[in-house]
């Protein structure tokens, strides 16, 4: 089984897929694209992962814990993807450190455009990936929020060190 729902954040609709027990996408739409879209079908697990989406967009929740399934992308996106979970909340790598991580240094723009297409935002964390010298670029909802959400970490997990 699969479907999709959507729900009300503070950044405005999210659409979270699912595809039997785990959540196969997840990304802010429009408002135009809710309306066109409706609400889906919620469940237990579109259900709980909001709950832990907005307990991490309010800074309580530092690791999602529903489960994942990335069931789209090349071989080398994957490997990015599987690479942006082993950050650690409230911390950053650069573009070039995931390439090399990858096995592939010389792809930092490869891994740009891996980051552009990930399907299953926040949870895989690619806002957490910046430009040398912790440059905020490339965030497919603008470095404004990207700044806000590692300030956001940073702050959090500041308090609880």
């Amino acid at each position: 089984m699969e479907g999709f729902a959507v729900y009300e954040t503070q950044y405005g609709p999210a659409r979270m897929d699912w595809q039997d027990d785990a959540i196969t996408g997840l990304q802010l739409i429009t408002t135009e694209k809710h309306e066109e879209l409706g609400d889906g079908e919620p469940n237990d697990l579109t259900d709980e992962t909001f709950r832990q989406l907005h307990e991490y967009f309010e800074g309580l929740l530092t690791q999602f814990t529903v489960p994942i399934s990335i069931v789209n992308g090349t071989r080398f996106q994957r490997a990015v993807w599987q690479q942006l979970l082993s950050i650690p909340y409230g911390e950053t790598r650069t573009y070039g450190q995931i390439a090399e991580a990858v096995g592939n240094p010389k792809a930092v723009r490869a891994v740009g455009s891996a980051n552009n297409h990930n399907p299953i935002t926040f949870i895989i964390p690619c806002h957490r990936v910046v430009g040398v010298g912790g440059r905020l670029v490339g965030y497919a909802y603008g470095t404004d929020m990207k700044r806000e959400l590692l300030r956001m970490e940073l702050r959090v997990s500041q308090q609880t060190a």
